[in-house]
């Protein structure tokens, strides 16, 4: 995106750069593809199906709708998100942990103190922590700024037991299973 915007003369530190949560989990996905470490999956994993999925229900594109290539792009490259997740989780044999849940959360903590710093000096608005996105969004029902970025973090923290629960639930029925198996 920070290419296109480049050429048609609107970039802005503040704006176009891939600093939003999907932004950087699409960044981190080609690397976690490239080298499978399993902190890159974590990353990816919450933040691709925690972030993305909520982002392609509600879609921050602007005035750039169907034909543009800004539609295009933004779907495809939080889709591509999706995919890595699920690629890696399915075909690459990695999968979160419990542990994994509060080790995402505590780095994306840290990445939010980055970028609200950044955003100072900048202007910008990355991770919608200065103020809610112009296009309608889960954040619209977190109350307002700044409360609704601690209604986020639970948001957060219960989408990635849901998309952990899967795991969870197998570990779980393994566990029954030996423990007949055993009497």
């Amino acid at each position: 995106m920070s290419l296109w915007r480049i050429n048609i003369g609107v970039w802005d530190a503040g704006a176009s750069l891939p600093l939003h949560l999907c932004g950087m989990g699409i960044v981190l996905a080609a690397f976690l593809v490239i080298n499978r470490n399993y902190i890159l999956y974590e990353l990816v994993y919450f933040w691709g199906l925690g972030g993305a999925i909520q982002a392609l229900l509600t879609p921050d594109i602007g005035a750039y709708g169907f034909p543009h290539y800004r539609f295009f792009q933004f779907f495809f490259s939080h889709g591509t998100l999706i995919f890595a997740s699920l690629y890696m989780t399915w075909i690459g044999g990695m999968r979160p942990t419990h542990h994994s849940i509060w080790k995402v959360m505590g780095i994306t903590n840290i990445y939010l103190v980055i970028i609200a710093g950044f955003n100072y000096v900048t202007g910008g608005n990355y991770l919608f922590i200065c103020h809610k996105p112009v296009s309608g969004s889960i954040i619209d029902v977190l109350g307002p700024w700044p409360w609704y970025i601690l209604s986020l973090e639970v948001v957060a923290v219960i989408s990635f037991y849901v998309y952990y629960s899967p795991f969870a639930l197998t570990d779980l029925i393994r566990k029954v299973r030996l423990g007949q198996n055993s009497v």
